[in-house]
């Protein structure tokens, strides 16, 4: 079987919800799957796979993913990888989010010299309940512009779940090609 590191950080939850379910699939497909958050994670010697991710927050990955992954440059170019990118960008799938996505993707791999096999971008979800007073009414300002949700007295899920297995089983593929058929011996 092969062994899969599922590393993440969130900040609401929904890039560890996302996280926990790339891990299901990946189990379900027969690896076994170690799931850590980013800042928590070892080197990912070992592993047969590395799958990375977090939510955008203030047009930036999160610190502790582009500590990691510079941190482990030589390791990750030696395994099959995958990034999950989850903002609310993605939420909009016209060329003008896509692109604004994509590029938040490059300027993560530009800085940090991190180069993945595949890459998911999955909108997340507005947390409207979990923000402070002048989050809340930013957040709620951002999605009104963009013709999102605006009753902050609940959250919204704009993640595409059917789009996160599919990813998590594209993950499985990869690493089937590149060690075998996953739950090989």
């Amino acid at each position: 079987m092969p062994r899969v590191l599922v590393a993440f950080h969130t900040v609401e939850g929904q890039a560890g919800k996302i996280a926990q379910r790339i891990s299901d699939v990946l189990t379900a497909d027969g690896a076994t799957v170690d799931l850590v958050e980013v800042g928590q994670a070892s080197a990912p010697d070992g592993y047969d796979a590395v799958v990375v991710g977090d939510s955008i927050h203030a047009v930036h990955h999160s610190r502790d993913l582009r500590h990691y992954l510079e941190a482990n440059a030589d390791a990750l170019r030696a395994v099959p990888t995958a990034l999950f990118q989850v903002s609310m960008t993605s939420a909009n799938p016209d060329d003008e989010h896509t692109a604004q996505a994509q590029g938040l993707v490059h300027e993560l791999c530009d800085k940090t010299g991190f180069d993945p096999d595949i890459v998911g971008m999955f909108a997340g979800a507005l947390a409207y309940t979990q923000y402070g007073w002048i989050k809340r009414h930013v957040m709620r300002s951002i999605s009104k512009k963009e013709h999102g949700e605006t009753d902050t007295s609940r959250d919204w899920e704009y993640t595409n779940w059917n789009a996160v297995e599919h990813f998590a089983h594209d993950v499985t593929a990869l690493v089937a090609h590149s060690t075998g058929p996953v739950g090989a011996s």
